[in-house]
């Protein structure tokens, strides 16, 4: 009776099993090979979206390179017609003064020659002593009119200059006005790049802030320049060995040398690198092929960014008025790193140090020529 019962019991289980349960191992096999397939196609998608990706970022950064050169170009066209604005401003200036010293000076003279005519000729001859004054007078006339005659042609001269000018002076300043646009235009569209490639980074705003928490602790611990070096470097680059070469460096912004390396100042410090006047707002590039060790304010120097770069060299850039590259972000020579601040009257200032280890390196030597 009990093996009976046990059999019916084990009949039913079997009955109540899916038949799918009862699949062919050869089946079983296929169906992980599908799923294995569509795991691969699905990796092969990310890779080549990965692939683009990079090769997308790569294509940006030549392009972002050529804009910013085009951009110090065009600020240094900018430059010089800003000079040539306020030269020609100038001479205006001193040509209406000129101008005004002249008609001043034809003003007293007319004076004079109306006080002389004033009397009445025939009033002379009714004594002696006048008949001579009116001698005197003539004699005097004489002299002066045709030295009244030069200031009236000189002034005359001076006011059709001054006119020239003036209308040179306003067709300049249109050149300089659609230069300006031309400039702000290319500005927009190389800060539309710069933000283009910072999307390609996905740095997520969690990201972002432990960033900026990292950056905000090394200034902080860091006592001055040398250490926070040391603390951004990686131990590999900290000591280089073999000796100093000359590597070609770009400049850093479209400008002129305000102090060179080894210059003391007013107090008797000497220059560790290169002071750099350039124009407002101007582009701040990467002077050589590196990456990003550190960008953000540090004591005494305002907004910085250190550069990592091969051979143990590191790059120090001072004076920002806004950082466009993060932490960790490579960049190639030539690549925007940000912008100085916008100024009126005074030209902003970079200041770039060249280092090697703990050794600062005059930048001079390695920095190309400047068309």
């Amino acid at each position: 009776m009990n093996e009976r019962f046990f059999l019916f019991v084990l009949f039913a289980g079997v009955l109540c099993i899916p038949l799918s349960a009862y699949a062919k191992p050869g089946e079983k096999l296929q169906k992980v090979e599908e799923q294995l397939a569509e795991k691969k196609q699905e990796q092969q998608a990310l890779d080549a979206a990965a692939t683009e990706a990079n090769e997308n970022l790569e294509k940006l950064r030549a392009r972002m390179i050529d804009a910013v050169k085009t951009l110090q170009e065009k600020e240094s066209e900018q430059e010089a017609l800003e000079d040539k604005l306020d030269v020609l401003t100038q001479e205006i200036v001193d040509k209406s003064k000129n101008a005004a010293q002249e008609r001043h000076q034809l003003s007293l003279m007319l004076s004079a020659l109306m006080e002389i005519t004033s009397r009445p000729p025939e009033s002379l001859f009714l004594q002696d002593r006048a008949r001579t004054d009116h001698i005197h007078r003539n004699l005097l006339l004489q002299a002066v009119l045709p030295r009244l005659k030069e200031k009236a042609e000189a002034a005359a001269r001076d006011l059709s200059v001054l006119y020239e000018l003036q209308a040179k002076l306003e067709g300049h300043q249109r050149i300089v006005s659609a230069a300006r646009a031309n400039l702000q235009k290319q500005k927009k569209d190389l800060d539309q790049m710069i933000a283009l490639r910072q999307g390609f980074l996905r740095r997520t705003e969690k990201q972002k802030q432990e960033i900026a928490q990292h950056l905000a602790k090394l200034a902080d611990e860091a006592r001055d320049l040398r250490q926070l070096m040391e603390k951004v470097s990686t131990p590999r680059v900290r000591k280089p060995a073999g000796p100093v070469s000359s590597i070609a460096l770009k400049w850093p912004v479209s400008g002129a040398v305000r102090k060179n390396f080894g210059d003391k100042d007013a107090d008797g410090v000497v220059s560790q690198g290169l002071m750099l006047a350039a124009p407002s707002g101007a582009a701040v590039v990467a002077p050589a092929p590196g990456k990003v060790v550190f960008a953000g304010p540090f004591r005494g120097y305002g907004i910085i960014m250190i550069l990592q770069h091969d051979n143990g060299y590191h790059s120090f850039l001072s004076g920002f008025g806004r950082i466009d590259a993060e932490m960790g972000q490579a960049v190639d020579a030539g690549e925007p790193l940000g912008v100085l601040p916008v100024k009126t009257g005074t030209k902003p200032e970079l200041y770039f140090e060249w280092r090697r280890g703990e050794k600062t390196i005059d930048p001079m030597g390695g920095l190309t020529r400047r068309g």
